[in-house]
């Protein structure tokens, strides 16, 4: 993951993520590249490739997280807008696509990969990162919270000063949105299947990390870079269902059109 971080990330599953979009972008060979970002959350993403000489439009619905990005993250080709995909001109074309780690949050995500897939550049490139739904983070983490935080009000409020004392915060160096809670858990094949009804095909398949954000592992992990770079290199020795995420790239489907 030897590259110029301009981005406030630090852990190595984000550096990883950011890493694996450099180089398919880079994969097209060619500058600038017009970039659309959705759900581009506090910036960093569009901020590295405005820094790698791209136009880069980082879109988002949370008033707040597009704010932060104006705050923290500005260069020449790079701007920012509070939309949503379906509300961008329809004739507008961009030649990459990125939607990081934000399928998941979304109750209606079809019309949105619909809306993309008619936006993409006909030799343009798709990047999608997204939690792996039956992953360990998803299945040990992130459901059974969600579950104490519907159902069980003192439970909850426990588990919240639990996190606070050691120094979890409700959000993340991706998004100032406080509503992060997940609605979709996806694997592969429910993955694969939005994309061929939105005319995309799936060219690329990568893990993201294996334990490194899973509680208590997260608790030692979150202090040593060298622990989760170790967790991100093990994820690309296991199978790929053990991942606690997927990096995914797609292309226009051919076939359907």
């Amino acid at each position: 993951m030897t590259f110029i971080n301009y981005t406030h990330y630090t852990m190595a599953e984000d550096l990883k993520r950011l890493k694996y979009i450099l180089d398919k972008v880079s994969s097209l060979n060619s500058k600038p590249l017009c970039i659309l970002e959705v759900g581009c959350g506090s910036g960093n993403i569009c901020y590295q490739l405005a820094r790698e000489g791209h136009y880069a439009l980082g879109i988002d619905v949370d008033e707040g997280s597009i704010q932060q990005a104006k705050k923290d993250f500005q260069w020449k080709g790079l701007e920012y807008q509070k939309v949503a995909a379906e509300e961008i001109e329809p004739n507008r074309i961009f030649d990459v696509i990125i939607c990081s780690e934000v399928l998941e949050h979304l109750y209606q995500p079809l019309p949105v990969m619909k809306t993309i897939g008619r936006m993409l550049a006909n030799e343009g490139l798709f990047i999608v990162t997204v939690p792996n739904g039956r992953g360990p983070r998803e299945l040990f983490v992130t459901r059974p919270v969600q579950w104490i935080k519907r159902n069980t009000k003192i439970l909850w409020k426990i588990l919240s000063f639990f996190k606070k004392s050691l120094g979890y915060k409700s959000f993340t160096v991706q998004s100032n949105n406080f509503s992060l809670e997940h609605v979709q858990f996806y694997t592969i094949r429910q993955l694969t299947q939005m994309a061929q009804k939105s005319e995309l095909k799936i060219i690329d398949i990568h893990p993201a990390c294996f334990l490194e954000k899973v509680f208590p592992f997260s608790l030692l992990t979150r202090h040593s870079s060298t622990l989760q770079k170790l967790d991100c290199h093990l994820a690309d020795l296991l199978p790929l269902n053990f991942s606690s995420g997927f990096f995914i790239t797609l292309v226009k489907d051919k076939k359907s059109s």
